[in-house]
């Protein structure tokens, strides 16, 4: 099976005051950087945004919203529509994500539409692996303007997997949150 991985880097950064998390730092290295070099052997790497000329230096292929104002349903809904196949789907703003952790949801693709870690008893959906199957109930979510991830997860079969990793799924949402991960 292949291994696709999209990085979802179109949100609006509200909360970050307008400031584009992909080029956040942490040890000198960019979030996008540090996640495209964890996950450089994977055969595609995409990245959503709707501002593709942030990405043009990285050589990966880069797509805008096919549906555009849908948040992140609408950016795993580009990813696998883009991708035509199926595809780890994380935001950009994780900069702790590990193929080695990753890699092991592929073994459960072949009978599930998605593999949707869990953490403290939270589903991540925005550090899960879809199977292109799943799209069909991501389409009717979106035209219904269903738009939570969830929704269209409770009528997929999802197979959800614990995982206790402190960092894995760290993601920076507020310049508080940045501060704290840099200190």
């Amino acid at each position: 099976m292949k291994k696709n991985i999209a990085l979802l880097a179109g949100g609006k950064n509200s909360r970050m005051g307008g400031f584009t998390k992909s080029f956040l730092k942490f040890q000198n290295e960019y979030f996008l950087q540090r996640i495209l070099d964890e996950f450089n052997d994977f055969d595609r790497i995409a990245i959503i945004s709707n501002e593709k000329n942030l990405y043009k230096e990285y050589q990966v292929e880069t797509f805008e919203d096919l549906i555009r104002g849908k948040g992140p349903l609408g950016g795993i809904y580009t990813a696998l529509s883009s991708v035509s196949d199926s595809c780890f789907i994380a935001a950009c703003d994780m900069p702790f994500l590990s193929q080695e952790k990753i890699l092991n949801f592929y073994n459960d693709l072949d009978n599930f539409d998605a593999v949707i870690p869990i953490y403290k008893d939270r589903p991540q959906p925005l550090c899960a692996l879809y199977n292109i199957s799943i799209l069909k109930y991501i389409k009717e979510a979106i035209n219904n303007d269903d738009l939570k991830i969830m929704i269209p997860l409770r009528k997929a079969k999802v197979k959800f997997v614990e995982i206790d990793d402190d960092r894995l799924f760290v993601n920076i949402n507020t310049p508080e949150e940045y501060r704290e991960l840099t200190l």
